[in-house]
């Protein structure tokens, strides 16, 4: 189990595509250790949301564009903490997915994320990493919650948000959930919710400081 937690930080540090090694592990069977990847394998999503198939299809292309954001931490604790975040983001799927009206659905998989989770980072001797994976868990969704409602969301709402996860962290692991899939925005490299918070964000900061407020 070691040596597979060795070789599981040094791909999420290193490789430039981290899928490679999940599809070694489950071709090889190797999975049988991790309850948490396996059952991705099985656990289905809605087509309309989700053309590229199964949480555990979705969680390799996650992974992969996450890669791409790992040189702009300057740490390597900070670069493994939001490479498991991309890794675990979906974890509650699982155990949270229902068919309701003919849709599939996962209704709080955030909050069902956390024991999986935490059974995870315990296996492979990273329970430090807790903390800051179940923010990336927890506030994964909210720019898009926030941006289906972006006329009602005040400057307050996003400074709160952002005492619990730094916003430029929580742009890349959403623009990495939402290119981590196949349709033509995720083709295309565009996330209308991610950008509006950068710039809601960015324009909060400014008028703190032209008020001369820290930022």
């Amino acid at each position: 189990m070691k040596i597979l937690a060795n070789d599981f930080i040094s791909i999420l540090l290193n490789s430039e595509k981290p899928s490679d090694f999940l599809e070694y592990l489950k071709k090889n069977n190797k999975l049988y250790s991790f309850p948490e990847l396996y059952f991705l394998i099985v656990t289905c999503q809605d087509a309309s949301w989700h053309p590229e198939g199964s949480v555990w299809t979705h969680t390799l292309m996650v992974i992969d564009v996450a890669a791409e954001f790992r040189c702009t931490y300057e740490t390597e604790k900070d670069a493994l903490s939001f490479m498991l975040g991309a890794l675990c983001h979906d974890f509650g799927k699982p155990y949270a997915t229902i068919m309701k009206q003919g849709r599939i659905k996962s209704p709080l998989h955030d909050l069902m994320g956390l024991p999986p989770t935490n059974s995870f980072l315990n296996k492979l001797g990273l329970s430090e990493f807790f903390p800051f994976v179940s923010a990336y868990i927890m506030e994964h969704l909210k720019p898009i919650q926030l941006y289906k409602n972006r006329e009602d969301v005040s400057d307050a709402a996003i400074l709160r948000l952002s005492k619990r996860i730094n916003i430029y962290d929580l742009y890349k692991l959403s623009a990495s959930d939402h290119w981590g899939r196949t349709d033509e925005e995720a083709v295309k490299r565009i996330h209308p919710a991610g950008e509006w918070l950068l710039k809601r964000y960015n324009e909060i900061l400014a008028k703190k400081v032209l008020s001369g407020l820290p930022a």
